[in-house]
């Protein structure tokens, strides 16, 4: 491991992969003069670790203000009973009913790409951790859209592509839109358009911005025929689910992790994790910009 000392902080990257961790840092004390050195790191990194917090609903909801608004799940029966921005996820059952989702995420996405102005921030708090299993999956999009041809990204210019929150073709699939929301979740989720590469609003690098998962459902490239539309997507979601690009996370109780959604696209792995194994992890996301 190598230190980029930020500040007054430490923040230490693992090895040769864009996730860092800061180990010197207690946010129920020291969030304002440290908040300058967090942001920071987390433009440099990506994917940021804070361990050993100790924080209440609260604390954890003053520190996604700072990113910026705070915008709730679109799927509202798991908010915080005292903070809806909070979503909570976890795989206890509480008085007869789930206490949080149970699994969020098992698929490669980015936070709120179905929407017209996506994720920022996403920041999960873990409350509760298995010893084994649960871990979550990161890949860096920027690297992975660097590390394209030329011609590749050539092509890729000006490409638009078409969201929509839990499309899939399969049709009986249980987490589809059709059968997983309402009727009012369905109308405020409308089909959305974002280039294939975005531009960082912060530090320039551009980056891929599609995903293959479900939340994510992108449908096509707009104005391409549906077949090389489907074989330029497959291409490019093969090339950046590489090894080489992906970092996996092993939570610990404390553990507060944030990344960036404009940059990285994550995957849970609560999918396979085995019911008698708890994970309760507090969850915000804060509302970017529109990709350019």
């Amino acid at each position: 491991m190598s230190a980029t000392d930020i500040v007054t902080l430490t923040a230490e990257r693992h090895g040769n992969t864009f996730f860092a961790t800061i180990d010197d840092v207690d946010l129920a004390t020291d969030l304002d003069t440290a908040w300058n050195d967090i942001h920071a790191a987390y433009l440099a990194h990506k994917v940021l670790c804070l361990k050993r917090q100790d924080l209440s609903a609260k604390q954890f909801h003053d520190l996604g203000e700072r990113f910026g608004v705070i915008e709730p799940h679109t799927v509202t029966m798991y908010h915080h009973d005292e903070f809806p921005g909070i979503t909570v996820l976890s795989n206890r059952t509480e008085l007869g009913r789930p206490k949080g989702i149970r699994d969020a995420g098992s698929h490669w996405h980015s936070d709120y790409s179905y929407k017209a102005v996506p994720a920022n921030v996403t920041m999960l708090y873990a409350i509760e951790v298995p010893e084994a299993g649960g871990d979550t999956m990161f890949i860096d999009l920027a690297a992975a859209y660097s590390a394209l041809p030329d011609e590749t990204k050539q092509r890729l210019d000006g490409l638009q592509a078409v969201h929509h929150y839990r499309h899939t073709k399969d049709r009986d699939h249980p987490e589809g839109r059709w059968k997983l929301l309402s009727e009012e979740q369905r109308r405020l989720t409308p089909e959305v358009t974002h280039p294939v590469v975005r531009t960082h609003p912060e530090t320039g690098a551009k980056s891929i911005f599609v995903f293959p998962g479900l939340t994510s459902g992108v449908r096509r490239i707009v104005g391409m025929d549906p077949a090389e539309s489907d074989d330029l997507l497959d291409m490019l979601f093969e090339h950046c689910t590489q090894a080489c690009f992906q970092y996996r996370h092993k939570w610990s109780v404390g553990d507060l992790l944030l990344w960036d959604n404009r940059c990285t696209m994550h995957h849970a792995t609560t999918n396979v994790l085995p019911a008698d194994h708890f994970r309760t992890i507090l969850r915000i996301n804060t509302r970017g910009t529109a990709p350019a």
